[in-house]
């Protein structure tokens, strides 16, 4: 048991790094996927929280359901950070980060909601299989809520912050010898 969870750890290992390599590609700069990946530690609050709010034990299948849930919470910032990029050349920052939000809000909210839904009859026990994937469903529902209501708040000012970062150093009009 211990060797397939110490293998099971390293899949999620393996799958976070190659979603942040895909990224760092395919956004051509690694500190919009470090913003990216910083969703994950806000679906590991909600997924470790439903879990004990159950009272559900980490197991195999529980496991499972977090390295479903890394490349699905990854999503939400994937669609926020590519929009306000795309935004930030007609927009200023501050307006394409209210615009991109305002614009990816709903396919957010609707790719979350059918997600967590569909895995609600799993996460109560309901059925035949339902007691053995319980724990997948928890980790997956928990982590979606919390990586979606607090992406849509922290992602932008993550945005700002790494923005504000960036032109204090590489500003060419404020250098001076």
């Amino acid at each position: 048991m211990m060797d397939e969870m110490t293998a099971l750890l390293g899949a999620i290992g393996t799958a976070v790094f190659l979603i942040f390599v895909v990224m760092a590609m395919q956004f051509e700069s690694p500190k919009f996927s470090l913003m990216v990946m910083f969703t994950i530690p806000f679906s590991l609050i909600g997924a470790f929280g439903l879990l004990f709010i159950a009272r559900c034990k980490i197991n195999m299948v529980s496991m499972l359901g977090f390295l479903m849930m890394i490349g699905t919470v990854v999503n939400n910032g994937i669609l926020y950070v590519d929009t306000v990029n795309q935004l930030r050349g007609e927009l200023g920052l501050q307006k394409a980060l209210v615009e991109g939000g305002a614009i990816r809000m709903r396919p957010i909210m609707m790719t979350t909601l059918t997600t967590v839904l569909s895995m609600i009859p799993l996460a109560v026990g309901y059925g035949k299989s339902g007691a053995t994937l319980q724990g997948l469903a928890l980790v997956n529902v928990g982590g979606l809520i919390a990586s979606t209501v607090l992406a849509l708040i922290l992602l932008p000012t993550l945005y700002g912050m790494v923005d504000k970062t960036g032109k204090k150093h590489f500003d060419v009009e404020n250098f001076e010898d």
